[in-house]
């Protein structure tokens, strides 16, 4: 509904004017005689229209709407009066008036042109300030980009310099922000001429010469070049993506296009390939192959180290219980080990988790955390302790129907935020695979040792390298694809370079996260959040664990447990990036809540 502000030095031709105008529902007036009443009233109160008389003994209604423009450039003023000379409806209209309405004829057709009108000036004004703001939205949009951003309009001109390319060029925005005839090549590139984004538009052979490779994916353009003013002089090579721009209806109106340096990357890439020439060219046969090994090992070291950061806090098969024993956890993995539904086992106690294992109900290595006097080593003949967390593996006869198997066993206590522990977990890993080829291995290994020259011994630590190197990056994947729980790999910009399926959950519309930054996934915002875990991390190399808000677009939408672990590079001696696991626990917070005021039973599921 849309506030109108009449003024009119006739009393009863404000009457009838508020009644027809409010007849329809659309509208609210308020009367006034005079336009200095008018303007007291306008200091205090909002209006979406202004209706003035021409002809009043204080101010007429030009002086009036001077008055207005002063202090209220948008208003909508309507000069509704039954003077009707052209010289004074130019003049309203040159003032800044919206329309000019002559009074006279039949009330009923007057007034509903004069609502017509009010309504007309104030969709016009509302149109307006949305276009603005959407316009100010979208400048602030490329204004953030991290990469060096503009854009042009059909004639050249540019009309988008965002702040990466300010720092890039040296050019500011309110220097060059309508400047056309492709002057942005010079302060971008030192050298007039097309670049990639006016071959958007247009097409100019010469743009072809600038670019080795100019690749074409949809109504994308996508061009590396060399630029040797780059880097203070030194050179350097620049990735560039170009676009067009459309309007609502379709139409190309522009083009824009994103600057990124790949001076580093090109240069490693480079590097690596004259390495692997010079090794090709200068080392024979068994140097090479003396090299081979070595690095295999490595890579050994950087899988198992990449595993151990993966399975130290996320094991395959896992329950947990509470401190009276009581099963409060059961995952698909275990659901599937053990052919046991969650919905069977959940609530109950007296080891009833031990029987899929063991036939019968007895302590576990769970049940050592939270009883540490339990003696339990005629069941775990390899028992280790580390801290609070105690490791076993032996042989299991009842598990898989009689079948049997070889199992890995963690267990660990769990604590609330107070530090006070509330229960236990276990994880279990079936390595019967595993422990059989090391056993193989083993034997082959021995006779090997006995038999064969130190060269042959040497091909075969390589070939035993390798698979281990497939077998571990396997298990890896199978790991990281099976995790419940989101799992991702952090660059130390904090970008997203690898994703578990689970981590799609936490994106808008389902699809991979993969790229972007994980302050966006959760936030939905173009910066990390306070205290960020993964940069406490990369900062000290050490984990780190914070329960974060997530946020999207409507606002805050749940709580989710985030841990973060560092990446080394063993060889470099330095961080790489950063594991991250994040859990989602609302319903587990909420849940805690209602059990806190005497909702829920204390020895419920958190």
């Amino acid at each position: 509904m849309l506030s109108v502000l009449y003024v009119d030095d006739e009393p009863g031709l404000l009457d009838i004017g508020k009644i027809f105008l409010e007849r329809g529902g659309n509208l609210v007036v308020d009367t006034v005689l005079s336009p200095l009443q008018a303007l007291s009233l306008l200091t205090e109160s909002t209006y979406d229209c202004v209706v003035s008389d021409y002809q009043m003994p204080e101010m007429d209604g030009l002086e009036f709407l001077k008055e207005v423009r002063k202090a209220w450039h948008t208003l909508p003023f309507i000069l509704f009066t039954g003077k009707g000379r052209e010289d004074v409806v130019i003049e309203a209209l040159n003032n800044g008036a919206d329309f000019y309405l002559q009074k006279g004829g039949e009330p009923r057709s007057q007034f509903a042109e004069l609502e017509y009108k009010v309504r007309l000036a104030a969709e016009r004004v509302k149109v307006s300030e949305e276009l603005r703001n959407s316009q100010r939205m979208l400048e602030d949009l490329i204004d953030f980009l991290p990469d060096p951003t503009f854009a042009i309009d059909l004639n050249g001109k540019v009309i988008t310099w965002n702040r990466a390319i300010e720092e890039m060029s040296g050019v500011r925005k309110s220097e060059i922000i309508g400047q056309g005839n492709q002057i942005y090549s010079v302060h971008l590139f030192g050298e007039k001429g097309p670049l990639l984004i006016d071959h958007v538009l247009h097409d100019f052979p010469e743009t072809t010469a600038m670019y080795p490779t100019i690749t074409k994916i949809g109504n994308k353009l996508i061009a590396e070049r060399y630029v040797p003013m780059l880097n203070g002089g030194t050179g350097g090579y620049l990735w560039l993506v170009a676009s067009p721009i459309y309007n609502s209806e379709g139409t190309i109106i522009g083009a824009i296009e994103s600057i990124r340096d790949i001076t580093t990357r090109k240069k490693a890439e480079e590097d690596v390939k004259t390495a692997y020439e010079q090794l090709a060219a200068a080392e024979e046969e068994l140097r090479q192959q003396f090299e081979d090994l070595a690095r295999n090992e490595k890579q050994i070291r950087d899988s198992e180290r990449r595993l151990n950061d993966i399975i130290s806090f996320l094991p395959d098969a896992t329950f947990a219980i509470d401190l009276s024993g009581i099963v409060i956890a059961w995952n698909n993995a275990i659901e599937e080990m053990t052919g046991i539904d969650r919905s069977e086992i959940l609530g109950t106690g007296d080891f009833s988790y031990a029987e899929p294992f063991w036939g019968c109900r007895r302590p576990m290595l769970i049940d050592v955390v939270l009883r540490s006097n339990l003696s339990i080593e005629n069941h775990y003949k390899k028992l280790t302790k580390k801290g609070d967390k105690y490791f076993s593996e032996m042989e299991v006869p009842h598990i898989y129907g009689g079948k049997g198997g070889y199992f890995w066993f963690t267990a660990t206590p769990l604590y609330n935020s107070e530090g006070e522990v509330i229960g236990a977990i276990e994880s279990i890993r079936d390595v019967t695979d595993h422990k059989r080829e090391q056993d193989e291995l083993k034997a082959a290994y021995e006779q090997l040792t006995a038999t064969e020259e130190e060269l042959r011994q040497q091909y075969k630590d390589l070939a035993w390298g390798e698979a281990r190197i497939r077998e571990d990056e396997r298990f890896i994947r199978d790991v990281f694809s099976s995790i419940q729980d989101g799992i991702t790999v952090l660059d130390t910009d904090l970008r997203i370079i690898k994703a578990n399926p689970a981590m799609n959950k936490f994106s808008k519309d389902g699809t991979s996260v993969t790229g972007l930054k994980c302050y966006e996934v959760y936030y939905h915002s173009s910066t990390p959040c306070e205290d960020c875990p993964a940069i406490r991390t990369l900062r000290t190399g050490h984990p780190a664990h914070k329960i974060i808000k997530r946020r999207g677009a409507e606002g805050t939408v749940g709580s989710l447990d985030v841990y973060s672990y560092p990446l080394f590079d063993s060889a470099a001696g330095k961080i790489t990036g950063v594991i991250e696991y994040v859990r989602g626990i609302t319903d587990r917070l909420n849940t805690s809540e209602n059990r806190d005021s005497g909702d829920e039973n204390p020895n419920s599921l958190q």
